[in-house]
């Protein structure tokens, strides 16, 4: 079985989960397409009616052309159940998130949920979060800050778009940091939170309810 296949399993899984009537928060990326694609499915032939606060304009237009009702988060109040992907998850279940650049929403979004659950394939389950931490940051002294982070030998550089720097929904840039194998992400979470510039990080630690893995042998549900 593909990697699509089982992101498609894992969207499908996720879709199960929701109920009428619900505020849903909806995330962002190639698994979540997926779930917005089953969630048009049973809107269609169910009748399936979710209030939906996206992640993202991108995720906000294909709820929209799936017929979903979409909110805006400061219109509703908590959200009953998010759905998001993730880009690495270890085993004490804290993430990695934002190479697709909308940390900051998703964040956001999932402080404000009851139920906060991950839809991944199997290949983001790794024993240790490494690899690449995405920041938003503003742009004024962006330069400055990406200085630091180097000083501090975090490999950083500018997500690049395709013409220049890569912005978010918010208009702001993001900065990579390309790591090894992290070895205390609380620390190095709150090292990043704390420098002036950053707006917020990609590290999703200790914040997520349900994890819905599909693997070659199976669906995969970590609590």
């Amino acid at each position: 079985m593909d990697i699509s296949q089982l992101k498609k399993e894992a969207g499908v899984k996720a879709c199960q989960m929701v109920e009428n009537g619900m505020t849903l928060g909806v995330g962002t990326g190639s698994t979540v397409a997926y779930f917005i694609e089953e969630l048009g499915r049973r809107h269609k032939e169910e009748g399936l009616k979710a209030r939906c606060v996206p992640t993202s304009i991108r995720s906000a237009q294909a709820l929209k052309k799936c017929g979903m009702e979409v909110c805006d988060i400061d219109k509703v109040g908590r959200i009953d159940l998010t759905v998001d992907g993730a880009d690495a998850v270890d085993p004490k279940l804290n993430g990695l998130k934002g190479l697709g650049g909308a940390l900051l929403w998703e964040k956001i979004v999932a402080e404000n949920s009851d139920h906060y659950v991950w839809i991944v394939d199997e290949s983001k389950l790794v024993d240790a979060l490494r690899g690449k931490v995405c920041l938003e940051v503003v742009k004024f002294g962006s330069g400055k800050l990406l200085k630091q982070l180097e000083e501090c030998g975090l490999n950083p550089s500018f997500k690049e778009g395709e013409n220049g720097p890569a912005l978010t929904d918010s208009s702001n840039y993001l900065i990579e940091l390309d790591l090894g194998e992290i070895k205390d992400p609380a620390f190095l979470a709150n090292d990043l939170k704390q420098r002036t510039g950053v707006i917020e990080h990609g590290m999703f630690l200790g914040m997520v309810n349900e994890v819905i893995a599909a693997t070659q042998n199976g669906i995969k549900i970590i609590k």
